[in-house]
C-alpha cells in the first residue's frame, strides 16, 4: 500500500523495497532484532544518515520481517526467499498492512511530501490489521516534510496506536525536530565499505564494468543510492572531463573551457549543472585529502591520471588554495542556482577560479 505521492511506485525495479537483502549496517540490524527479541519494540524508529546509504532498504527489510510474523522464540521464517508471499507483496507495493509515504514526483523535482499524505497515516493506523497483527508505515524522508507535515506527524508519534510501527527516514540530523527525535529510537547509518557498496552496485548496475562501479562507489562515498543517481547523470564522464581540463593548470585551455561550459548554457544542459558542481567539489576534496593524508587515504584513481593531476594542482595552489577553491565552487554554485544566473558563466567562473588559485594568486 502507498500514499498518493509516487505513481510509479509499484513498477520501479530499483526502488529500495525491491532489494533482495540489506548489505552492511549490521549494527542497526542487530539493534532492531534485539529489541524485537526482548519483546519491547519502540513504536517509532528514526533512521538517520547520508542520502542513499540504505536507510530505506533497512526499513523495508525490517517491515518484511515484522509483517511475516517472525517470532522471538523461533528461527527466521524464510523471508529472504524471493517467492515469500509477504516479500512479493511488499515488492509490488500491495501489502495491506504497509504504507509508504514518499515525496511527490520523481527525484528530479523539488516537491516534498504533501501534508495530506501524512494525515492519512492516522486513518491507516486506525484500521484493523489485515494479516499479521502489525501495521507498518515508512516515511521517506523527514527532510521532505513541510512544517504542517511535521506537526501532523508529531500528533501520530505522540499518541501511537497499539501494534503500530513507524520508520522515519532522515538524511540530515538537523532536519529532525527535537519533539520528534525525543520520541523515537535512534538508529545511525553511515556509508558502506567500498566492497559492500560495489556488491550492491553489481546488482543494480549489471551493465557497468567493475572499474565504473568502483569509480561510482568512490564518488558516492559508499552510498549506493547516490551512486545510482550519479550513474544516471553520467557523472563519471563529467569527472573525467574535469580532470582533463585541470590537467594543464595553471595554464587553462580557454577554447576548451568555453566549449565545455557551452553545454550548460541551456536546457537540458543546465539541469546537469548540479552534477557538475558536485563532481568538481569531489575532485577538489580528493585533492585536499592527498595534501593532508596522502594518496593512500584517497584510494584508487576514479579516472586515469586523476591522482597525478590533483597532486600537481595541490603543489601549485597549496592547501590554502585548494580549500579556497572548495569555498569558491560552493559560492558560485549557490549564486547560480538561487539567483538563476547563467550556468555557462558559472562553469567558466569555477574554471577561472581554479586557474587563478593554481597560479598562487
Amino acid at each position: 500500500m502507498m500514499a498518493k505521492a509516487e505513481p510509479d511506485y509499484a513498477v520501479d525495479p530499483l526502488h529500495p523495497r525491491r532489494a533482495p537483502e540489506l548489505v552492511g549496517h549490521d549494527r542497526a540490524r542487530e539493534s532492531f532484532r534485539a529489541s524485537r527479541a526482548g519483546g519491547r519494540v519502540p513504536h517509532a524508529w528514526l533512521l538517520v544518515g547520508p542520502r542513499g546509504v540504505g536507510k530505506a532498504t533497512f526499513a523495508y527489510q525490517a517491515a518484511i520481517e515484522v509483517l511475516a510474523g517472525r517470532s522471538r522464540d523461533r528461527p527466521p521464517a524464510g523471508t529472504e526467499a524471493a517467492d515469500h508471499p509477504v516479500r512479493r507483496r511488499v515488492w509490488a507495493g500491495s501489502h495491506g498492512d504497509l504504507l509508504a509515504v514518499e515525496r511527490a514526483g520523481d527525484g528530479g523535482e523539488t516537491r516534498g511530501i504533501p501534508v495530506v499524505a501524512v494525515r492519512d497515516l492516522r486513518h491507516f493506523f486506525a484500521l484493523t490489521s489485515a494479516e499479521a497483527g502489525w501495521r507498518v508505515a515508512i516515511i521517506d524522508a523527514l527532510d521532505d516534510l513541510s512544517l504542517h507535515g511535521v506537526n501532523a506527524l508529531l500528533k501520530i508519534v505522540e499518541e501511537p496506536p497499539p501494534r503500530a510501527l513507524l520508520f522515519l527516514i532522515a538524511h540530515r540530523a538537523r532536519s529532525v525536530p527535537a519533539t520528534i527525535r525525543s520520541r523515537c529510537r535512534w538508529l545511525p547509518f553511515a556509508g558502506l565499505a567500498h566492497d559492500e557498496c560495489a556488491q550492491v552496485l553489481e546488482r543494480l548496475l549489471p551493465d557497468q564494468d567493475a572499474a565504473q562501479r568502483s569509480g561510482l562507489t568512490h564518488l558516492a562515498n559508499g552510498a549506493p543510492g547516490l551512486a545510482l543517481t550519479f550513474a544516471k547523470a553520467e557523472a563519471l564522464t563529467l569527472f573525467g572531463e574535469i580532470t582533463g581540463l585541470c590537467r594543464t593548470l595553471p595554464a587553462l585551455d580557454v577554447p576548451a573551457a568555453h566549449a565545455f561550459s557551452d553545454r550548460f548554457a541551456r536546457q537540458p544542459g543546465s539541469a546537469r549543472f548540479p552534477t557538475f558542481t558536485a563532481m568538481f567539489k569531489i575532485w577538489v576534496y580528493r585533492a585536499a585529502i592527498r595534501v593532508v593524508a596522502g594518496d593512500e587515504a584517497v584510494g584508487d584513481d576514479i579516472v586515469d591520471g586523476e591522482g597525478e593531476v590533483q597532486r600537481r594542482y595541490s603543489t601549485a595552489a597549496g592547501l590554502a588554495g585548494v580549500l579556497s577553491l572548495w569555498n569558491d565552487v560552493g559560492r558560485i554554485a549557490d549564486a547560480a542556482i538561487h539567483a538563476h544566473l547563467d550556468r555557462k558563466q558559472a562553469v567558466l567562473d569555477v574554471l577561472f577560479a581554479s586557474r587563478r588559485l593554481a597560479r598562487g594568486v
